[in-house]
C-alpha cells in the first residue's frame, strides 16, 4: 500500500481521452458509456489559427512595432546629429592646436639653427686659423664599439620587517 491518498473516484467513470457525454432526448439522464464506434475525438481550440486575435489588437502591434522602430531611427538620427555638431569640431580644434605647437616648434628650431650658424660663421671670420672645409680634407671617424652590460643574476635579499605581523 502507498502511503499517498487514494483518489475518492472510481476509474471507470473517467477515461483519459476526452469523450463527449452523449444525453438522451430528454436531456435528463446522461446514457451510459459511449461505444468506440460513437466516439469522435476533441482536440482543444489552438490559438495559432489565422486572424485569431482582434483587429484592435493587430492594429496595436503594429502601433508598437512602428513606434520602436521610430524611437530607434530618432536615437540614431540624435547621435549622428551630436557627433557632427559637438564632437568633430571638438576632436578637429584639438589636432588644430596640436598642428599650430608642432608648427612653433619648427619655427623656433630653425631660429636657433640659423642664430648657430651666424654665430659659428662670425667666429670663424675673426680667427684667421680657421679655414672653410673641403670635401677631400673631411676626416669620417667609426663608432666605438659598446658592449652591452651584464646585469648581475643573484638573487635579491628579502626585507624583513620591523614588526612580525601579518595584517594590514
Amino acid at each position: 500500500m502507498s502511503a499517498l491518498r487514494q483518489p475518492d473516484f472510481y476509474s471507470e467513470h473517467y477515461t483519459s481521452k476526452m469523450q463527449p457525454a452523449i444525453a438522451d432526448k430528454s436531456n435528463r439522464q446522461l446514457a451510459a458509456r459511449p461505444s468506440k464506434k460513437q466516439t469522435k475525438t476533441v482536440y482543444p481550440a489552438t490559438f495559432s489559427q489565422r486572424n485569431s486575435l482582434p483587429k484592435k489588437l493587430k492594429t496595436l502591434s503594429l502601433i508598437q512595432k512602428g513606434s520602436f522602430g521610430l524611437a530607434i531611427a530618432s536615437m540614431t538620427a540624435s547621435l549622428s546629429l551630436y557627433v557632427s555638431t559637438v564632437q568633430i569640431p571638438k576632436l578637429w580644434s584639438q589636432e588644430y592646436q596640436y598642428l599650430e605647437d608642432l608648427q612653433l616648434q619648427e619655427r623656433q628650431l630653425i631660429a636657433v639653427n640659423e642664430t648657430i650658424k651666424y654665430q659659428m660663421a662670425r667666429e670663424a671670420s675673426k680667427n684667421k686659423e680657421l679655414s672653410v672645409s673641403q670635401p677631400e680634407s673631411a676626416l669620417f671617424v667609426s663608432p666605438a664599439k659598446v658592449s652591452p652590460k651584464v646585469l648581475a643574476t643573484e638573487p635579491s635579499e628579502a626585507v624583513e620587517l620591523e614588526r612580525g605581523s601579518l595584517g594590514y
